[in-house]
């Protein structure tokens, strides 16, 4: 059994991602990821005014959308 690969997917399962990371997965600009996290769309928690995710929703978001389109109304 190999430790310290599970220690290493711990690690990146647990790293909290912030906008700017959210951004960069997505690649949407700040406009349109402000909107799908305030609209509740993308995996996120807001912590005061921060939204947060991390690897593991991102996954779980991922899987369940996996297939379907999303709209995006202006």
């Amino acid at each position: 059994m190999n430790t310290n690969n599970n220690t290493m997917e711990n690690a990146a399962e647990s790293q909290v991602y912030t906008l700017p990371d959210i951004m960069r997965i997505f690649r949407f600009g700040r406009t349109k990821t402000l909107r799908l996290c305030k609209e509740g769309v993308l995996p996120v928690v807001k912590v005061g005014k921060t939204y947060i995710s991390n690897q593991a929703m991102i996954d779980r978001w991922m899987l369940e959308h996996e297939g379907s389109e999303i709209d995006i109304i202006y």
